[in-house]
Formats: structure tokens, sequence, C-alpha cells
């Protein structure tokens, strides 16, 4: 009855149109994601990065910290074991001199449950600097709005924990805990797994860094 003449309900006359089934009109976006923060931003890795992060990765300070617990990679494993598992990492670079600070890495994704882990490893004299926070929060907000986790773990050994505690419950819930999991120093620790939830991320970003939450809304009309 498409445009057909037919007795409307007050005894006229009336046409019935058929509803627009076509495709909506398409919208736009700001594709470029936001990596810069106030004193660092997050760029790819290039080949030439590699010896900073083989020197970082060595580190006496990070040699039990960091994923290999200890054992000494050759330069060239290192290298290889940079990108195994991995969704999606960044250099961490000081905006002022753009020297490097560090690494963020989200790995071993799981799509199908929508979450992945997060691991950050940075040069000892930035380890309490409240840039390694905002290059936390730059990349999860990047993950978040990329890929739409539910999301993002981090597995965290307890002499590691220890920098991180006063943000249980604020910023990250502990989900986990393999107690005495590794052995370490002559002693064994715990494992923890902490968890930062997507619907969750946007509020604690108003909280602590409220410059970071403030970017415009990606659809343009």
């Amino acid at each position: 009855m498409t445009n057909a003449s037919v007795a409307a309900s007050n005894g006229r006359t009336g046409h019935l149109t058929e509803p627009d089934t076509g495709p909506p009109p398409p919208r736009g976006a700001d594709a470029v994601p936001v990596l810069t923060g106030n004193h660092v931003r997050l760029r790819a890795v290039t080949q030439a990065d590699y010896p900073f992060l083989i020197e970082l990765q060595t580190a006496p300070e990070n040699l039990i910290r960091w994923r290999y617990r200890g054992a000494t990679l050759s330069p060239e494993q290192i290298v290889q074991s940079l990108w195994q598992g991995v969704l999606a990492q960044f250099l961490i670079v000081r905006i002022d001199s753009d020297q490097p600070v560090g690494l963020v890495v989200c790995y071993n994704p799981e799509f199908r449950h929508s979450y992945a882990y997060l691991a950050m490893i940075v040069a000892p004299q930035y380890e309490r600097s409240g840039w390694i926070f905002e290059a936390n929060a730059l990349f999860l907000t990047y993950l978040f709005e990329a890929f739409g986790f539910r999301k993002i773990y981090l597995e965290v050994i307890e002499f590691n924990y220890d920098k991180l505690a006063s943000g249980a419950g604020s910023l990250f819930h502990v989900e986990g805990c393999l107690k005495d999991h590794e052995y370490h120093l002559g002693h064994r620790w715990h494992l923890y797994t902490l968890a930062i939830y997507r619907d969750e991320w946007h509020d604690t970003l108003e909280r602590v860094l409220p410059e970071l939450a403030a970017h415009p809304d990606r659809l343009k009309s």
C-alpha cells in the first residue's frame, strides 16, 4: 500500500509512506588518538629505540622486577621477545626533551572475553614520578577507546605492588592474590592481579587527571 489512498480514521483520504530503509548518513570522527599529556607523550617503537630498551630491561634495578625475573637474555632474544604476544606498545617520551622514559605494553588480549594485560617498565630515576601515572592513563584510554576492552589486568609481584598499594579501591581493584607464588631474593612472594574497569575509567580520570578526561567527543556531525 505504498503511497496508496486509504481511508483515514477521520474519514479523510490519506497516504501511507513506506519508511526509509536506506543506510543512515555517514558520521565523521576525530580519528587521532590522544597520546600526549602535560609531561609525557606516547609514540610508536622503532628499531632505533632497541638499544635504549635493551639497556632499560637489563638495568640492575629492573633485572628482577621486569618480566625476565633475573634471567639474562641476549640482546637478540630481548628484541625478539619485545613483540611476543603484544597487541600494542608505545615508548614513553618526555615532552620537554624528547628523552625516552620507559615502555608501556598491552599483551595477551582476549577479545572473546574482552580483557587484556598491561605492563610498564621505566628508567629507575622516573619510578616515583607522577609522569608515570600520566603515561599509564594515556595508554589505558587508548586501549579502552581503540579495542573496547571491559577490563585491563596487571599482574604485579609483591615487591612491586608496594608502590601501587595506595591506589587500591580508587584507581584499581585487587581481584586476586597467588600466595608465595614466585621465588626471588631468597624469599617467596605473592603475585597480585589488579584490574581497571572500563565503566569506571572516565570517572577515575576526571578525579585524578581531569585534563586528560576533557578531550572532546570523537564523533563529528
